[in-house]
């Protein structure tokens, strides 16, 4: 009878004892030989969390941008990586056993859906699918505005999209329209509008004089129906 009621306990602890433990990862950027990242802002999305779970509450990210690799102690189990720079873009998705000790995130290659690129003093523009509508100032461009995927399936209710000063090369003026894992103030300054929040990497006269078309042209207008 001992034996037996000895035997239950263990079967019970048996899924206890089978928990991995967590583990310190080292994340670090993953750029051609020779490039330097500079300091980089990091998330960890866990993606399979129930369904029930708040997604927003179980990431984690860095306090603020990271010089060299990211220390970071996470359970076992698949994560969404994610890194931001002034000039970059990091993300993959990686699974995390006990035996992990290094991930390598690549840069994330984007090929931007342009919408519109302005060539008049002011353009007028409304996306179909979101019903997006803003004004645009000449020598400026918008990406094809999206609602953010949040994981699950789950998508924002607010619109995100991306406007940036069209010229050749690095180094023009943007503005990131409700962007997903942006840390204000290190990552970069927001302002709230009407449709959410504006995020720039720098203040400068162009972003400041573009600003000052788009935020308050910002609408939402239901899209026509299908």
């Amino acid at each position: 009878m001992r034996r037996g009621v000895v035997l239950g306990v263990i079967w019970a602890l048996m899924p206890l004892m089978a928990l991995a433990e967590p583990v310190t990862v080292s994340v670090t950027a993953l750029l051609p030989e020779g490039v330097e990242a500079g300091p980089v802002s990091w998330s960890a999305v866990p993606l399979d969390l129930p369904e029930e779970a708040d997604v927003l509450e179980a990431m984690i990210m860095t306090p603020e941008p990271v010089n060299g690799p990211w220390q970071v102690v996470l359970e076992p189990g698949e994560y969404l990586l994610s890194g931001f720079t002034e000039a970059e873009l990091f993300e993959a998705k990686a699974v995390v056993t006990t035996q992990t000790t290094l991930i390598e995130v690549p840069v994330l290659a984007i090929e931007p859906a342009v919408a519109l690129r302005c060539t008049e003093p002011r353009c007028d523009y409304t996306d179909s699918e979101t019903g997006l509508r803003v004004t645009l100032p000449q020598g400026w461009a918008v990406e094809t505005p999206y609602h953010a995927d949040l994981g699950d399936g789950e998508l924002a209710e607010e619109v995100s999209a991306v406007f940036f000063e069209d010229v050749e090369g690095d180094g023009g003026a943007v503005w990131f329209l409700n962007p997903v894992d942006w840390i204000t103030g290190d990552t970069g300054p927001c302002r709230a509008v009407a449709q959410g929040n504006l995020c720039s990497f720098d203040l400068t006269p162009a972003a400041e004089a573009a600003f000052a078309v788009i935020a308050p042209s910002l609408q939402r207008v239901d899209p026509p129906a299908q």
